[in-house]
């Protein structure tokens, strides 16, 4: 098991590899330098103390590799095409940059969106997206349980269980959305005032490392991936 740490970053840090994952996921092509990305986002989350989240990831990407590696290049059967399989690689990719974004207190976002003079139109669908998601996360959680409870779950019935799963969850959304709303402007989120955070807010010595470094691994992923070298 992955021990766990107490390593913080900087939303801005954060924010730079988020960003980065984000572009690499478009433009690299070999599956060698995507899974050389997996690992390091990997690690990435272990020393942010996201053991679970680390490992769950880890199986995805074994399993995701084990697939691309059976269906050599054709898919396997008509259930799961190649392009199926390419789609699922890089959304996990993505999804395990965006991971740390999620789990942050909108707080102490909103306190680094006003410490670096982020436009209130940029700023605060940013804090409210970064609070909405882990809620309808936890919506489904609670759906699945509730359907299994009751033994409403079969495959034998897709459109019936894809019913019984999106109705609850559209109406809930709903209501978090307006709690949501109701709640951050009561705690101030639109006043013009300095925002505080109780958390410190600094760009620090590790922040400026793991920019650095993540830079140097999306370059490098691009110069092997296109074969710049060669």
């Amino acid at each position: 098991m992955i021990p766990k740490a107490d390593v913080h970053f900087d939303f801005r840090a954060k924010l730079v590899v988020a960003v980065l994952v984000m572009s690499l996921v478009a433009l690299l092509t070999s599956d060698i330098t995507l899974y050389a990305l997996m690992v390091f986002l990997v690690l990435y989350l272990a020393i942010q103390g996201l053991s679970r989240h680390a490992l769950i990831y880890a199986l995805i990407a074994l399993v995701l590799g084990m697939m691309r590696v059976v269906s050599n290049g054709n898919g396997l059967t008509f259930l799961l095409p190649e392009m199926f399989l390419f789609i699922l690689v890089r959304t996990t990719i993505m999804l395990m940059a965006a991971e740390p974004l999620l789990g942050m207190p909108p707080g102490e976002v909103v306190a680094v969106c006003k410490k670096m003079r982020v436009p209130d139109m940029a700023a605060l669908p940013l804090t409210f997206m970064l609070r909405f998601l882990p809620a309808v996360e936890g919506e489904f959680r609670d759906v699945f349980e509730a359907l299994g409870m009751r033994r409403l779950l079969s495959f034998r019935h897709p459109l019936r269980t894809f019913e019984h799963v999106v109705t609850p969850v559209m109406l809930r959304s709903s209501r978090i959305a307006e709690e949501l709303a109701a709640s951050a402007e009561s705690r101030g989120i639109s006043s013009p005032g300095e925002h505080t955070c109780r958390r410190a807010i600094r760009f620090g010595c590790h922040d400026a490392a793991l920019s650095i470094i993540s830079m140097a691994i999306a370059f490098s992923c691009v110069v092997f991936d296109k074969g710049f070298l060669a």
